[in-house]
C-alpha cells in the first residue's frame, strides 16, 4: 500500500512539471502546429517553426529565470511558491512577459485569429490568477489547463480538423492535473474549481476581444 502511494506521488508530481503552466502557451502552439494545422492556414511550415521558436522563449525562458532570481535573491523561499506572497513577483513578471508575445502576434505577425486568441487568453488568465492571489490561493496548473481546455472547444466550435483530437487531450489533462494537484495536497477543491473557471472565462473574453479588435 505504501509502494503504492509513493508511485501514485510521485507520478502526481511529474505530472505537475511537465504540464506546469510555463509550458501551456508553447504546448498548445506545438498543437495547433501539428494536430490543428488549419488553425495556422495560410502561415508557411518555416514561420511556424519560428512562432514556436519565438513563443516558447518568451513564454518559458523569461518567467523561469525570474523566478530562479527571485530564489537566488531570497526574495521567494521556493520555487514552487507555496505561500500566496510568492506568487506576486513571478506572476506579475509572466503579465508583462506574456502581453509581449501576444502584442507581437497581434500587431508584427498579424497571426491567426485562434493563435491571437489564445495567447490574449493565457495573459488574462494570469492578470485574473494575480488578482485572485490577493485574496486566496487559487490553482495555477488548472487555471492553465482550463483556459487550454477552453481554446480547444473554441477550435471545435470553428470547425478546425484535429480539434476533436485537441479537445479529448485538453479534457483528459486538465482532469489528472486537478487530480494530481488535490493529491499531492498542493489544493483544495475549490481552489481547483476556482481555477478551471478562471481559465476558462479567461479565454472566452480573449476570443470575443480578438473578433473586435
Amino acid at each position: 500500500m505504501q509502494k503504492d502511494r509513493s508511485l501514485m506521488a510521485t507520478a502526481a508530481r511529474i505530472l505537475s512539471i511537465l504540464f506546469h503552466p510555463v509550458f501551456v502557451p508553447a504546448m498548445v502552439f506545438a498543437i495547433l502546429i501539428y494536430v490543428c494545422p488549419e488553425a495556422l492556414f495560410g502561415v508557411n511550415p518555416k514561420t511556424q517553426q519560428w512562432w514556436l521558436i519565438t513563443i516558447s522563449y518568451i513564454t518559458i525562458t523569461f518567467p523561469l529565470l525570474t523566478v530562479i532570481l527571485l530564489w537566488r535573491l531570497k526574495f521567494i523561499e521556493s520555487i514552487h511558491m507555496h505561500e500566496l506572497k510568492e506568487r506576486y513577483g513571478p506572476l506579475i513578471a509572466s503579465m508583462m512577459f506574456y502581453f509581449w508575445v501576444f502584442w507581437l502576434f497581434h500587431k508584427q505577425f498579424q497571426a491567426p485569429i485562434i493563435v491571437q486568441s489564445m495567447l490574449l487568453g493565457i495573459f488574462l488568465t494570469t492578470v485574473m490568477v494575480f488578482m485572485a492571489s490577493i485574496f486566496f490561493k487559487i490553482s495555477m496548473h488548472t487555471a492553465a489547463w482550463g483556459c487550454v481546455a477552453a481554446i480547444s472547444v473554441i477550435c471545435g466550435l470553428l470547425g478546425i480538423s484535429g480539434s476533436v483530437w485537441f479537445i479529448v487531450f485538453a479534457f483528459i489533462m486538465a482532469g489528472l492535473i486537478g487530480s494530481a494537484r488535490v493529491y499531492l495536497k498542493a489544493h483544495i477543491m475549490p481552489q481547483i474549481w476556482s481555477g478551471y473557471v478562471v481559465g476558462i472565462l479567461s479565454q472566452i473574453i480573449a476570443y470575443f476581444v480578438i473578433k473586435i479588435i
